[in-house]
């Protein structure tokens, strides 16, 4: 097996094994729970660090919204130095136990991404957002602010947003829609997903409710893909919009995937310039 193949295969089970991940959060992360999905973020991961490599020995990374830390980890154990920044505490409590072993290549920021860009006089080869933009207002503002962050020939990594719905063929959007009734009901909250599902498709978001906080994008459809592309490629900025098929039940999963279809996505965005 040669070395990238390790790389991936690692990085695959570092989320899913992890101590620190309860098993609720596991089965509503569709890119924690399933292999299939762990094995491409692995794959794209190493291939974001691996380019890289190849303009900084020692790339630096920051890691919004960085949570309990399993994407930190997995750059650290590739080698990186990394920044990861969370607004929450109690989850940084976990990363930090979690990358212990790292020492000094770790630092950890207790702040909003806001107050992150606006604070920091640093460049990062690696700038990586992970199940995140779909919780942000204005993602588009927040990525072109990033953008100034990156060194020249650095990275915009994000992984795990819904694609915006109306981009979706019809089929695509019943069958999503049915994969995640089935799995409310295994929850037990079949009748309370229905109606927050439909509150939050008028438009109305409850900002003290946790279910409306995790799932922002249902009321604003979804991430649109196509302008963030859009920023990228104004700014001068070459992106790559990978899709793929996500969603909580475990069946649902793999049948989706097997006929085709598509409605998450990551990017890859890389800086051009002098080194």
């Amino acid at each position: 097996m040669d070395e990238r193949v390790t790389k991936i295969a690692a990085l695959a089970n570092i989320a899913a094994y992890s101590p620190e991940l309860t098993k609720d959060y596991i089965d509503g992360a569709p890119h924690v729970k399933h292999e299939s999905l762990r094995v491409l973020y692995g794959n794209l991961v190493v291939q974001v660090y691996d380019e890289a490599k190849k303009h900084n020995a020692n790339p630096r990374v920051l890691d919004i919204g960085a949570g309990e830390g399993s994407v930190t980890l997995s750059y650290l154990e590739l080698g990186a130095t990394v920044v990861a920044t969370d607004i929450s505490e109690n989850q940084l409590i976990s990363l930090k136990k979690k990358c212990s072993r790292f020492g000094s290549k770790l630092e950890v920021r207790c702040e909003d991404v806001s107050d992150t860009i606006k604070n920091n006089s640093d460049s990062f080869d690696i700038i990586v957002a992970n199940s995140f933009l779909h919780h942000i207002p204005d993602y588009l503002g927040m990525i072109d602010r990033l953008q100034s962050m990156l060194a020249p020939r650095g990275q915009f990594f994000s992984f795990q947003d819904p694609l915006r719905y109306d981009s979706l063929g019809n089929a695509t959007r019943l069958f999503s829609s049915i994969s995640y009734y089935f799995w409310r009901i295994t929850k037990g909250d079949l009748i309370g997903g229905i109606r927050r599902s439909i509150r939050r498709k008028r438009g109305v978001f409850l900002q003290d409710c946790p279910y409306d906080n995790a799932e922002y994008h249902v009321t604003r459809n979804g991430v649109d893909q196509d302008e963030i592309h859009n920023l990228f490629q104004a700014n001068g900025v070459d992106c790559q919009i990978i899709s793929y098929f996500s969603t909580q039940n475990s069946f649902f999963q793999s049948l989706g995937a097997l006929l085709g279809m598509k409605n998450t996505f990551a990017v890859i965005a890389k800086t051009v310039g002098s080194e």
